[in-house]
């Protein structure tokens, strides 16, 4: 990437500071009475202790479970909850209660541990103090934020981030023929935006969204097949889905769509959306800005939108810039 480039994102960041840490609101909350909305900044701008990363609580939560969903991935465990109530129930054990609520006795925990994980009372006994040392090795309390949402956790493992293998897709240059769906998945992309700019409520689209949203990938896959891009099928629709939840259900300063949509929110979206609302593994992020630039491909074949280039630029110059937040964050 050129020096100008890499200035150009930096003096757009730089310009929108402020605002960006008011964007952490969801769209759904607007017309909701008495919610706390909660400021907090981009998760990849955030200063973490030396040995540490930040992660989102809930990506915290699941790392901290894997012990759990080892057996799980076993069959040990059928049913997945069954895991997870044990991860809360260790979670809690040592958090003050709040008034009113009753502590879970370490004796039941041990008993849910041997019942579930099918171990003998030694065995239970032993994994449920292991869970306790672990939540305070992986997230030392002297070390954490005020901000509920962001976590440190400790840097045990150094992942490689490899950058995308375009060579990988072998894309068909021939035409793709809109189909009577398509068509009408532009209209009903049509429809979304002017619900956006006109400021409708959120209650009066909600449904149409979720058909959109349907659609979208439904249509999108069958192009990425027509394509002949076969082995990202499922992989990069999931992220479209991702991306048109940020777009449509994102509490943002401006009305904005797919089509209408300035640098400073594309970069948001991989600089703390993706980062905060994802869980998957680190190296598995690299696959949404192809996901996206196909998407807008996509967008452009099917008639929804005239021109498609200034995205592809635009996911070109911030490409770079999100791996190296990945290398940052898990190398």
């Amino acid at each position: 990437m050129s020096k100008k480039k890499k200035k150009d994102i930096a003096k757009r960041r730089t310009q929108t500071k402020a605002k960006k840490q008011k964007r952490s609101k969801i769209k759904s909350l607007r017309s909701t009475p008495n919610v706390q909305l909660v400021e907090k900044p981009s998760i990849s701008t955030i200063d973490t202790p030396p040995g540490f990363r930040e992660i989102s609580f809930s990506r915290g939560l699941m790392e901290y479970a894997k012990p759990l969903m080892n057996y799980v991935e076993k069959g040990i465990v059928k049913d997945p909850n069954d895991a997870f109530h044990i991860t809360t129930h260790t979670w809690n054990f040592d958090i003050p209660l709040e008034q009113g609520e009753v502590k879970i006795d370490k004796k039941d925990i041990i008993k849910e541990i041997e019942k579930t994980l099918k171990m003998n009372s030694q065995e239970s006994v032993e994994f449920f103090e292991m869970m306790i040392r672990r939540k305070e090795h992986l997230f030392p309390k002297d070390i954490q934020s005020d901000n509920p949402t962001t976590m440190f956790i400790r840097q045990e493992v150094q992942y490689i981030i490899p950058e995308f293998n375009y060579d990988s897709l072998n894309i068909s240059e021939e035409i793709y023929a809109p189909t009577n769906k398509d068509v009408e998945l532009v209209e009903s992309l049509n429809k979304m935006d002017k619900n956006i700019t006109d400021g409708t409520d959120y209650a009066e689209w909600e449904d149409h969204y979720f058909e959109v949203e349907e659609k979208c990938k439904e249509k999108f896959e069958n192009w990425l097949k027509f394509k002949g891009i076969k082995g990202y099928s499922e992989v990069f629709p999931y992220n479209v889905e991702i991306y048109l939840n940020f777009i449509y259900r994102y509490m943002h300063d401006d009305p904005i769509s797919l089509k209408k949509i300035k640098p400073v929110y594309i970069e948001e979206f991989f600089a703390d959306y993706v980062l905060r609302k994802v869980i998957v593994e680190p190296h598995e992020y690299v696959t949404w800005p192809p996901a996206l630039k196909l998407f807008y491909m996509f967008l452009k074949e099917i008639g929804y939108l005239e021109r498609h280039e200034k995205f592809i630029k635009l996911l070109d110059e911030i490409e770079p810039v999100f791996v190296e937040i990945l290398k940052e964050m898990y190398s």
